[in-house]
């Protein structure tokens, strides 16, 4: 039996929001809209670049039809690049934990509703993406969380396989996290590092982390 763990990105392995807030208010200023605060932009995350561009054009009360938001997306996402992600940082003992997990054979993967070059750029630019079998950002497979098939897609490219009896959890700080893990029968953790605790526990995941380095004892006591 092989043990595998997938994880969400922001709000999960890293805080990203700042970089996230500078290149939406860029977008913005081009469309002369007002910017965004970090507390106005950070509730309209977890369903991707595309959601988030929509929603924050919405906030502005600027409604895009398909093909301006397509444009926009697409902007948002360059600038989001051409930040560097400079003020994007790992949460405490999150490389420490992903390394002894790696290091005691646990398969490590992404599943982010983020487009997957960023994904690829941030885990690189934090030295941690030599720990990862996949790396499945929300453009890798034909749906994305809370799908399923966003969390299948990602263990199929790790070579899982459920009926060798290999046991699989997600590890998120959303609701897509949770609902996508149970639409195939695969066990969740939430965390609550940058929502409150009593809102992950609402989630209904099997366990909530509020410090990464809980995660070890949490795997041990549902895996």
């Amino acid at each position: 039996m092989t043990h595998f763990i997938l994880f969400d990105l922001d709000g999960t392995l890293i805080d990203g929001v700042d970089d996230l807030v500078v290149a939406m208010n860029r977008l913005l200023a081009e469309h002369t809209l007002p910017a965004l605060t970090r507390e106005e932009l950070e509730p309209m995350l977890g369903d991707g670049a595309r959601v988030l561009t929509q929603r924050a054009f919405s906030a502005r009360n600027s409604d895009l039809n398909d093909g301006a938001l397509s444009a926009a997306y697409d902007k948002f996402v360059s600038l989001y690049e051409a930040t560097g992600y400079r003020d994007t940082y790992l949460y405490n003992d999150a490389e420490t934990t992903l390394r002894d997990l790696h290091k005691n054979g646990w398969k490590i993967g992404l599943a982010s509703n983020k487009p997957t070059r960023p994904c690829r750029e941030i885990l690189s630019l934090l030295g941690i993406d030599d720990l990862f079998t996949t790396i499945a950002g929300g453009d890798a497979a034909d749906v994305r969380k809370p799908d399923g098939g966003h969390l299948a897609f990602a263990l199929d490219g790790m070579g899982y396989n459920r009926d060798a009896g290999d046991y699989a959890v997600m590890i998120g700080d959303h609701a897509n996290d949770v609902n996508a893990a149970r639409a195939i029968g695969i066990a969740a953790i939430a965390v609550a590092f940058e929502v409150d605790d009593a809102k992950a526990r609402t989630l209904g995941a099997d366990a909530v982390l509020t410090r990464f380095a809980q995660l070890p004892d949490a795997l041990n006591k549902i895996a």
